[in-house]
């Protein structure tokens, strides 16, 4: 099974920021006041939730010290510069899309469709983490079109994980 062991230095930093950037992004995606702090504290819940999976890769993604330093590269790499929706998306997908091939690369299929399984359900909580385009906790929808939206592109950028898995 895979551990951080298995990867180069690069490879990690871009692995350890991909579940962040899913948070991000789909937090992002329908940002509303309250309901961004109620999804913000669902993203690293989720995260951290990460620590009790029966794959090693994925409690090595979740320890405490790599959430810290995936947390502050994508501070650094986002608050220097332009911050829209688009351009977090579009690393978010693009950092999934990067994580997949190497688990395809270096992993065995159910260590690529465990991961997928656990960024489709951050993605899924972070949206359903608070409504959103309500007034004091009335009306609105549980998961906003740009929700559903980024959702959809994130099923799409992760693909069928167990399809190419260890080919």
């Amino acid at each position: 099974m895979l551990t951080k062991n298995d990867f180069t230095a690069e490879e990690w930093a871009a692995l350890r920021e991909t579940p962040h950037l899913v948070g991000v992004a789909t937090m992002l995606s329908g940002a509303s006041g309250l309901g961004t702090l109620k999804e913000s504290v669902a993203a690293a819940k989720l995260v951290m939730e990460g620590q009790s999976s029966n794959f090693p890769l994925i409690r090595d993604l979740s320890n405490r010290e790599d959430m810290k330093a995936a947390q502050d590269a994508i501070l650094n790499a986002v608050g220097s510069g332009e911050r829209s929706v688009e351009k977090i998306q579009t690393l978010a997908l693009e950092r999934v899309r990067q994580t997949m091939d190497l688990l395809k690369a270096k992993g065995a299929p159910e260590e690529a469709q465990a991961v997928r399984t656990w960024l489709i359900s951050l993605g899924d909580g972070v949206a359903k983490a608070a409504k959103e385009g309500g007034f004091l906790g009335f009306g609105g929808t549980q998961v906003s079109e740009g929700e559903q939206a980024f959702l959809t592109n994130l099923n799409a950028a992760l693909g069928d994980a167990t399809a190419a898995a260890g080919a």
